[in-house]
């Protein structure tokens, strides 16, 4: 990542704002940003591929092997260092040599999901604590972190529109709408494990965002108009471990993959949840209108208080409990895909070359990492059935969502757009939105 591009990621909410959000969306389509992970494993299955997955299984039983846990600093540099070995050693392997240059990036791309998808309970802060390993200081930190996140968004998770700046022309009937899907795009990035697939949760929740200021024309605005909204977002959102997954995000993603619009995005998540982390009663804009302001934050106090006392009392219930794990292909042209273990065994092509015997997996059959012959039962016809049945449900989830945010469109033209744009949400709403004006 040269100069400018690191100066891009790591900009302060002051900087972000005064880039236009319309030169971010001009890339927002991705048509030409190849990405197959299946082709990949297909590759790798080349018998001469074989010196690639030999160094990939090497590092991973090394890393697992030589210590206990690393710091998330040498994790970093571990994983960073391996990567650029081996994309290096594509560029003369036989199976890869004569690819294309987005064939080459889809083969980087699929190393590094095999790499996290293996090493993330290693790596990921909550995984380490769910199964009472011990932890770095930063680790811990972003453990810390996220429960004052959760604590601040419960503080205030009663305001509305109006007291975060939102303005007035983007508070109508769709706005609702809109935040609600925004937050569950959000949401879906505890199902994944790979710092792309991760990503892609974030990029989707930002373009429905992205999509409602395209529609009200309020581009130009920048971060001035898109920070307020996902602030709000973030506010009716119930996401568990966000600062650790944004923080892993930045630990684990090639450098060179975070650029452009995900740079923005990323950035702009952490400038919201910044803001939230520093929130207070002085930083809410609370209208003299609002007569009942102080009566509504001491109710919600007085519900904070029952709620922490129904965790306390059946703490398996607590919506701080880390999601259950679930291991799934990447949602590749942003088709979200939330798999079961089942499901799972559609990877059971892996065989041929993970050997997991090398690799140790935690105990508790919630966080086990569970290795494709654990599934072998099924065969992968089956596992293919299951996935694409999986599929079908989430596109009909999305699809149902979308019916219920434009009541005035048909139905089957709003199905008709799902299949066009491959249920990729912000495409989705960005065209519904032309249809619906």
């Amino acid at each position: 990542m040269d100069a400018d591009d690191d100066k891009g990621f790591n900009a302060s909410p002051e900087t972000i704002s005064e880039k236009p959000l319309a030169d971010v969306g001009e890339n927002l389509d991705e048509k030409n940003n190849y990405y197959d992970f299946q082709a990949f494993l297909k590759i790798m299955r080349d018998p001469k591929a074989d010196p690639i997955v030999k160094h990939t299984k090497s590092f991973i039983r090394n890393f697992v092997s030589q210590r206990e846990n690393w710091t998330t600093s040498e994790q970093e540099k571990l994983i960073n260092d391996f990567k650029v070995f081996i994309y290096d050693k594509l560029l003369t392997n036989e199976a890869f040599r004569d690819l294309s240059d987005a064939q080459i990036k889809n083969a980087k791309e699929g190393i590094e999901k095999l790499v996290m998808g293996k090493l993330y309970y290693k790596c990921f802060s909550p995984c380490l604590v769910n199964e009472k390993r011990s932890s770095d200081a930063t680790h811990e930190q972003d453990l810390l972190d996220d429960a004052k996140l959760r604590d601040k968004i419960l503080e205030f998770r009663f305001l509305g529109p109006e007291h975060l700046d939102i303005i007035p022309d983007l508070i109508n009937g769709k706005l609702h709408s809109f935040i609600a899907l925004s937050a569950k795009e959000l949401a879906k990035i505890n199902q994944y494990r790979s710092p792309r697939d991760k990503m892609v949760c974030v990029l989707n929740s930002c373009k429905v965002l992205f999509g409602l200021l395209k529609h009200n024309n309020k581009l130009n605005g920048g971060a001035d108009h898109f920070v307020p909204l996902l602030i709000f977002t973030l506010l009716k959102s119930d996401v568990p471990h966000l600062i650790s997954n944004v923080r892993y995000i930045e630990r684990f993603r090639f450098p060179s993959f975070l650029m452009g619009e995900n740079a923005y995005y990323l950035s702009t998540l952490q400038g919201a949840v910044n803001f939230i982390l520093d929130m207070d009663i002085d930083s809410i804009s609370i209208l003299e209108t609002d007569k009942d302001f102080n009566k509504k934050y001491s109710q919600n106090q007085e519900e904070i208080k029952d709620l922490k006392k129904q965790e306390l009392l059946n703490p398996k219930d607590s919506s701080t409990k880390f999601p259950h794990r679930t291991v799934s292909p990447s949602p590749s042209e942003y088709i979200l895909k939330p798999l079961d273990d089942a499901a799972n065994s559609v990877l059971t092509k892996l065989n041929d070359f993970w050997n997991t015997s090398t690799s140790p997996t935690p105990s508790s059959p919630e966080y086990e990492d569970r290795s494709p012959r654990d599934h072998q039962e099924i065969d992968e016809h089956t596992a293919t059935v299951l996935a694409q049945q999986m599929e079908h449900k989430e596109q009909e989830n999305t699809l149902q969502t979308l019916q219920l945010m434009f009541p005035d469109l048909d139905p089957d033209l709003i199905r008709d757009v799902c299949i066009a744009s491959k249920y990729r949400v912000g495409v989705c709403v960005d065209s519904l939105l032309e249809m619906a004006e």
